[in-house]
């Protein structure tokens, strides 16, 4: 009898202990019978509202975006602008407000309630950037010869002085042969340049010829009046259009040498192409055996490629010393512009008057 119990016991001793092991290991309390532990998944982010790729400097612009948590939710977000501002947020949007020229990057990443963050952070990118004012550029092709050159020189001079310097630059390349003292090598080379483009390539022997911007022309000059309206006409039509960069052109000229730095500023994205910037000294009231001549160009100071300058903000700044030579200090500008090598447009020029 004491044996029966004493098994019966047992038994239900042993039955006890076995479901505590179990309890226990299901507890997680037995490292032997520990269960595999579950891995948090990360969150993950979406931008639902980009601005455009390109805004206005000093536009509010407005980003949204969600987050989600497969195994759990999403408790705040942090955020980065142009890795220079950052910060954690509960909201789902967020104003920028005033936005500065060039392009910017915002990124947000959503936080679990584990606290692991989204390796991956969702990316915007924008833009902000606008056309600026243009500085017409006016391109005479002239000669000694010519009979009536001289008077799309006077035109031009009251272009000048109707439109003003700060809206309107102007050059003559002197073309020789035939002969013509002003004419030079550089300028020759120039003339030639044009007239590798098919639009301008009957015009090898049609003096004057006035190229407005690298991309239309005007030819002959009999009739003052109606080369006045024509070239005002052109030159109008050019204002209205923006430019996408700006040049600054800073400088001086004493003691027979001269110096000027030239300021190309990108404001709107550029095209893929080829860009140069040009810049040449010009003379004024300068005697050609016949005439007065006037924007005559003396000498082309540097072309240079725009390389790696095209977006938003970017720019390139370059500076020439040179000697005056026997020309007339106290006629003589600088004249730069930007051209697309591959169209011959002139995307923007600017005339800096050294007396």
């Amino acid at each position: 009898m004491l044996r029966r119990e004493h098994t019966t016991v047992s038994r239900v001793r042993s039955e006890v202990f076995i479901v505590a092991l179990v309890a226990v290991a299901i507890a997680g309390g037995c490292d032997w019978f520990d269960a595999p532990s579950q891995i948090n998944l990360p969150p993950e982010t979406t931008i639902t509202v980009c601005p455009s790729s390109l805004v206005s400097p000093g536009d509010n612009v407005t980003i949204k975006w969600t987050g989600s948590d497969r195994d759990g939710q999403v408790v705040e977000y942090e955020w980065t602008l142009d890795d220079t501002l950052e910060g954690t947020t509960h909201a789902t949007t967020m104003m920028v407000t005033g936005v500065e020229e060039g392009t910017h990057t915002f990124t947000v990443a959503s936080i679990d309630n584990d606290g692991d963050v989204d390796a991956s952070p969702a990316e915007c990118t924008f833009t902000a950037g606008e056309y600026v004012e243009r500085v017409v550029l006016c391109e005479l092709l002239t000669t000694k010869i010519c009979p009536n050159c001289w008077k799309a020189d006077l035109v031009l001079e009251q272009m000048l002085e109707e439109f003003g310097e700060e809206n309107l630059s102007v050059v003559s390349y002197h073309y020789d042969p035939p002969p013509d003292p002003l004419a030079t090598p550089a300028t020759l080379a120039r003339c030639d340049w044009y007239y590798t483009f098919p639009d301008f390539s009957h015009l090898g022997d049609a003096f004057p010829t006035t190229l407005f911007d690298g991309l239309t022309y005007k030819t002959g000059a009999a009739d003052i009046t109606a080369t006045e309206i024509a070239y005002r006409t052109q030159i109008e039509a050019r204002q209205v259009v923006g430019s996408p960069v700006s040049i600054e052109l800073q400088g001086e000229i004493g003691g027979g040498r001269g110096s000027v730095t030239a300021t190309v500023r990108v404001h709107y994205q550029l095209s893929e192409s080829s860009y140069t910037l040009r810049m040449m000294i010009i003379e004024n009231d300068v005697w050609d055996g016949a005439h007065f001549a006037s924007f005559v160009v003396r000498e082309f100071l540097l072309e240079e490629e725009l390389l790696n300058v095209d977006a938003v903000g970017e720019s390139l700044v370059v500076s020439r010393e040179f000697a005056l030579g026997d020309w007339n200090a106290e006629y003589l500008d600088i004249v730069a512009l930007v051209q697309d090598d591959a169209t011959a447009e002139v995307l923007q020029s600017g005339r800096l008057m050294t007396e």
